[in-house]
Formats: C-alpha cells, structure tokens, sequence
C-alpha cells in the first residue's frame, strides 16, 4: 500500500526544497520523500535542509529525535542536527517513571536543552541562553 494518495512508487517528483528531481521509493517502512503543510513533496535531502533551518529559529521549541546511543539529536531520517554534551534522568513521581534531560550544541554550533522520554524517542528543545 502506498502511504502517500495520488504517488505511486516509480513516479518521478520533485523536490520543493532543493528543485532536484527525484523518483519515489520506498525506504524501510517509509519513503525517500515527505509532504509539507502546504502539500508540497521534500525529499530526504530536502526534509535535512528544512531541518537545518527551522534551527535557525530560535524562539520556537524544536521537536527532533534523540538517538539510541544517546550522543546525538536527529531529524526523522536519522539526519544528524546535533551533539548531545549532557544527559540526566530524574523521577517524575508517576509509577517511577523517568525523564531524560539534554543539553544539545546543534550543528551551527548554538546551545539548546530539552527532555522527553528517553533515548530513541521524539523529543523537545528549546534555545538555551548560555554555553551547552
């Protein structure tokens, strides 16, 4: 089953992102392309440089992914954004449940920190003021 209506696996597309063509395929259980809000087709490539710039803004939370080593931060194709320079757990108090902190120098060099679940799970940073 194709994930995306109206593609079809060998369709040739181009990317909104990097004005490369492309043909779709499937990659693992997903695909080598993704939708933005507006309906738009980024390739992986694409989705990496879309990525990279929604860092740049640094008033908004950033939601990304904490490897399974726990040493980076990446976007949903396992694309690198980021070194993780710290990592703590502390209790929640709920069933003893934790929570796993970061401290994260992202790959332009600006310091952000953030918590969720753990390691290999979605989690949120925000722009920190001073040094990682």
């Amino acid at each position: 089953m194709n994930p995306r209506p109206g593609i079809i696996f060998g369709d040739m597309l181009t990317c909104a992102e990097t004005g490369k063509r492309f043909v779709a395929a499937r990659d693992g259980c997903s695909t080598n392309y993704a939708r933005g809000r507006d309906g738009s087709i980024i390739s992986d490539e694409g989705v990496d440089l879309r990525e990279r710039r929604e860092l740049l803004d640094r008033t908004l939370p950033f939601t990304c992914y904490l490897s399974g080593d726990g040493r980076h931060v990446t976007g949903w194709k396992g694309n690198v954004l980021g070194r993780v320079v710290r990592e703590s757990e502390s209790r929640t108090g709920l069933h003893r449940s934790t929570i796993t902190h970061i401290r994260v120098i992202d790959c332009r060099g600006n310091p952000w920190h953030g918590k969720g679940a753990g390691r290999g799970t979605c989690i949120t940073l925000r722009a920190s003021k001073g040094a990682a």
